[in-house]
């Protein structure tokens, strides 16, 4: 089948949607991917692994907002124009951005029409936008010849608000090659040999992670380094300097630029302990899982986590053991417990980790994905009420859900 796949991220970053394409291409699909990339200047064409990609210049993020709101729109709608041009058999919709133009092109070609909710986005709105999210996210999931999400707690989420329970494809990542080089952190960071690498990756989200309050705990752990690698605009890289300076670990703390997704594992495997740091921002946030947590695992290292549904259940409730320890996003002293707790039985914790990463591992994984593309092409339509995992009991959603 020719598959169109969309997205508004960047794409040099956006594991998912690249792994999701990968294994559709490689399963025999013809695979085309609209989306964007923050390190162009103008649209450009490629093709890596098997996929085709037709990518458009991201916004820069050091824009005035009224520009940058203005970049944006151009972007979809160039994006847009981009998919009329196609004659697809299934358009694949990651979250709503571009949800209308994917409606209209499978509605004109008769393709089916695959929805993929990497977030819950109606709750990162209040009043009358999170309702008119709502209410165009119900149109498009009851529109959509199947439903994707990342884990059970999400998909229960959906099901309760639109009715339909999605498949669960988690955000895990490939198993390294054998030959993947360990990135020596120490030796380019010139750290100590006997101090202990704490790591976070990813997006610099100042409002839904505990940046805050990992460093207030840092503070009074000496023998920990933190090395933070992702992307935000110089405003908020600016703000995170001055915020890990004001708690006098600026000398500890390391800030490094994003790097390229082949490449992540091997930086990740030079630290000892990741940190998922979500904040009880939002019901997103509360039912997240995030790609780090098991490119941690993929890499070996001890977790140390915020106590929400998702990040437990693989932490402590896997089927080999705990890999980590759990805190309270809001409490430093809840974090540096956690700290503690993994530099007291580190071995165990990583050992525990390279047990288990395969019950994580996008090679597994992948299966669900390229068996829901073969029931739609042998059906036309995937079935309406797939469970693939089990969904646990989320707690009681957090303030504002």
């Amino acid at each position: 089948m020719k598959v169109l796949m969309v997205v508004v991220s960047d794409i040099r970053s956006d594991a998912r949607v690249r792994r999701e394409a990968a294994a559709l291409a490689a399963d025999g699909h013809r695979v085309l991917v609209v989306g964007f990339d923050s390190g162009i200047r103008r649209r450009d064409r490629r093709v890596e692994e098997g996929v085709h990609y037709n990518v458009l210049p991201f916004p820069a993020r050091n824009l005035a907002r009224p520009l940058r709101l203005a970049h944006a729109v151009l972007g979809l709608v160039r994006a847009s124009l981009l998919m009329v041009r196609e004659r697809p058999d299934v358009v694949h919709c990651h979250n709503l951005h571009l949800s209308l133009p994917a409606l209209l092109v499978a509605a004109r070609h008769r393709a089916a029409l695959v929805y993929d909710a990497h977030e819950l986005e109606a709750c990162k709105h209040q009043g009358a936008v999170r309702r008119l999210v709502e209410t165009w996210e119900r149109l498009v999931w009851r529109r959509a010849q199947a439903r994707i999400t990342t884990n059970p707690s999400r998909a229960e989420y959906l099901d309760e608000l639109h009715g339909g329970r999605p498949v669960v494809i988690g955000n895990y990542p490939r198993t390294p090659d054998s030959s993947t080089e360990r990135k020596d952190l120490r030796a380019r960071l010139d750290i100590p040999r006997d101090r202990l690498v704490l790591i976070f990756q990813g997006g610099f989200y100042l409002d839904s992670r505990c940046f805050d309050t990992v460093a207030a705990a840092l503070r009074g752990l000496p023998d920990w380094h933190w090395v933070i690698i992702g992307f935000g605009s110089e405003t908020t890289v600016r703000k995170l300097r001055d915020l890990v300076h004001a708690c006098g670990i600026g000398n500890r703390t390391h800030i490094l630029p994003p790097v390229p997704v082949d490449d992540l594992l091997s930086y990740t495997a030079g630290a000892d302990v990741g940190v998922v740091a979500l904040t009880n921002a939002h019901l997103n946030c509360y039912l997240g899982d995030t790609n780090k947590l098991f490119e941690y695992l993929m890499a070996g290292l001890a977790v140390v986590g915020s106590d929400f549904p998702e990040v437990r259940r693989v932490v402590l409730d896997n089927a080999v053991g705990p890999v980590g320890a759990l805190f309270d996003p809001a409490s430093p002293a809840s974090v540096a417990t956690a700290l503690r707790e993994v530099a007291d039985d580190l071995a165990t914790f990583r050992r525990n980790a390279e047990k288990v990463r395969g019950e994580f591992s996008w090679e597994a994984e992948s299966r669900t994905l390229t068996d829901l593309y073969r029931a739609l092409a042998a059906a036309g339509a995937a079935p309406d009420d797939t469970e693939l995992g089990r969904a646990g009991t989320p707690s009681p959603p957090p303030k504002g859900a």
